[in-house]
């Protein structure tokens, strides 16, 4: 059965390591005929969490106006969430 996967990309470096294994990741699940989309959070501008807690309360996932609020409903409506990141000392990187 198909699956509806949803890639987010976090890699800083153009044609890093984790992109590359996220690219040959897709490549696999596209070939065995699941539907793949890919977001690259590293390059796009999206703000940290605040805490205000109003998550959702303006018909919308955040408050801040920037682009997590074009991806989040993706990643409600994924069958599978895949994110590919470096970890730098033990962590993913705060970008």
């Amino acid at each position: 059965m198909s699956k509806k996967i949803f890639v987010v990309t976090a890699s800083p470096r153009k044609r890093g390591n984790s992109t590359l294994l996220a690219e040959s990741f897709v490549a696999g699940a596209v070939a065995a005929g699941n539907s793949v989309s890919v977001f690259d959070a590293a390059k796009t501008p999206i703000t940290g969490c605040t805490a205000c807690n109003m998550c959702w309360k303006q018909h919308m996932p955040c408050v801040c106006d920037d682009d997590f609020n074009k991806f989040a409903q993706s990643v409600i409506d994924a069958d599978i969430l895949v994110i590919a990141t470096p970890v730098y000392w033990g962590t993913y990187p705060a970008q």
